[in-house]
C-alpha cells in the first residue's frame, strides 16, 4: 500500500511516504486483525515522529501559517477597524500567542497605534502603493517556546543567544482578488517601540542585553536597547528579541544547540527504524504460525475427504464399507511361542 501526504501551510508537515509490502491476509483470524492494525499504527507514528519534531524549525513557514490564520480571522466575524482580536492558530503553533487588527493605511500614517501588545507604532508609518482608504492587517505575535527557531539567526548575527521571547510585527494587504500578501512599509517618523518588560522575565544582574531584529528578508540587525529599559526600536517590520553574549561565548552555545538538534533527529530516526524492523519481525512470526495452522487444517481435511471406501451391497442397499482386518488366532499363538 502506498500513501503520500503533501505538505500544506496550515498543517506544516513534511511529505510522508509509507510502503507496506503486500501480505496474505486470507489466513488471518479475527483475533489477529486488531493486533495487526495496532502494530501498523505504531509503525506509522514511529516513522512520522522525527519529521514532526523538525517541521517547526522553519521560521518562514511559521510566518506563512500566521498570515493565513490572519486572513481567516478577517474573513470571519472579526472585521471591525481598529479593534484587536486574538489570533486563532493551528495546534502545531499552540505555543504562539498572536493578535490581529485592521487599520486604514491613511489613519495608520496620521495617528499610528498607541499600544498594540508590546508594540507602539508612532505616526509616520507609510505603506507605499496603498491608497489612504485601503485596509491592511497588522499582526503581532509572541513566539513563546518556539523562539528557538531564531537561534540560528542569533548565532549568525554575531554569536548571540536569545534571552527573551521573540516578538513579531507584520503588516499584510487585503486584496479580494489576490488574497492576503505581505506589505512593504517605511517608517518616516519615530521608530517603532517594543517594550519587552511585558514579555521577558527579569534578567540576571549585570546582564546587558541587546536588540536583535530579523527582517522579513532574513537579514539580521543588532542594536542597543534604550538606556535603563528593556525597550527596542525598529525601523521596519519583522521579529525582534533581546540577546546576550557575543562572538566570545555565543558560538559554543550555538554549536551545542546544533549538536542537540542533530542528536534528536538521529535518535528519532534510529528509534523509528528499529521499531519498524521489530514490528515487521513480530508480524512475520504471527503470519508463519497462522500459515502452519492453516496447512495442518487443510491436510486433515484432504485426508478425511480423499479416503477410498469400497462400495458393497448390504441387503438391497449399496453402501460404502471398509475392509475388515483381523489377526487370526493361529498367528497370535505362533508369535507368542516365538517370544518364549
Amino acid at each position: 500500500m502506498l500513501a503520500f501526504a503533501p505538505p500544506t501551510k496550515m498543517s506544516p508537515c513534511c511529505p510522508l511516504l509509507l510502503l507496506f509490502p503486500a501480505m496474505p491476509t486470507a489466513g488471518l483470524s479475527r483475533e489477529a486483525l486488531p493486533v495487526l492494525l495496532l502494530m501498523l499504527a505504531a509503525a506509522v507514528v514511529a516513522l512520522a515522529w522525527p519529521c514532526g519534531a523538525l517541521q517547526l524549525q522553519d521560521a518562514a513557514l511559521i510566518d506563512d501559517v500566521i498570515m493565513e490564520a490572519a486572513e481567516e480571522c478577517y474573513n470571519g466575524k472579526h472585521r471591525r477597524t481598529g479593534v484587536t482580536y486574538p489570533l486563532s492558530l493551528p495546534a502545531s503553533l499552540s505555543a504562539v500567542d498572536g493578535s490581529v487588527s485592521r487599520f486604514r493605511s491613511g489613519s495608520l500614517s496620521r495617528h499610528g497605534v498607541r499600544l498594540f501588545g508590546e508594540f507602539s507604532v508612532p505616526r509616520g508609518l507609510v505603506v507605499p502603493g496603498r491608497a489612504a482608504g485601503a485596509h491592511l492587517l497588522a499582526v503581532r505575535v509572541n513566539m513563546g517556546n518556539l523562539s528557538a527557531v531564531y537561534d540560528e539567526h542569533a548565532a549568525r548575527g554575531g554569536g548571540y543567544r536569545i534571552a527573551s521571547p521573540v516578538l513579531g510585527l507584520m503588516f499584510y494587504g487585503l486584496d479580494p482578488r489576490d488574497g492576503t500578501a505581505p506589505l512593504q512599509v517605511r517608517v518616516t517618523g519615530a521608530a517603532i517601540r517594543v517594550n519587552f518588560s511585558m514579555a521577558v522575565p527579569a534578567l540576571q544582574p549585570g546582564a546587558v542585553p541587546l536588540c536583535m531584529a530579523v527582517w522579513l528578508n532574513g537579514s539580521v540587525a543588532v542594536t542597543d536597547v534604550q538606556a535603563g529599559t528593556n525597550t527596542c526600536h525598529l525601523r521596519d517590520q519583522g521579529h525582534v528579541a533581546l540577546v546576550l553574549g557575543g562572538v566570545g561565548d555565543g558560538d559554543a552555545v550555538a554549536e551545542d544547540g546544533e549538536v542537540s538538534k542533530w542528536k534528536l533527529a538521529l535518535f528519532g530516526a534510529a528509534l523509528g527504524a528499529g521499531g519498524t524492523v521489530l514490528l515487521g519481525l513480530v508480524l512475520v512470526a504471527m503470519l508463519s504460525v497462522q500459515r502452519r495452522k492453516s496447512e495442518m487444517a487443510e491436510m486433515e481435511r484432504r485426508a478425511y475427504e480423499e479416503e477410498a471406501l469400497r462400495v458393497a451391497m448390504v441387503g438391497h442397499v449399496r453402501a460404502p464399507s471398509a475392509c475388515g482386518s483381523r489377526t487370526t488366532p493361529d498367528e497370535l499363538e505362533n508369535e507368542y511361542r516365538a517370544t518364549l
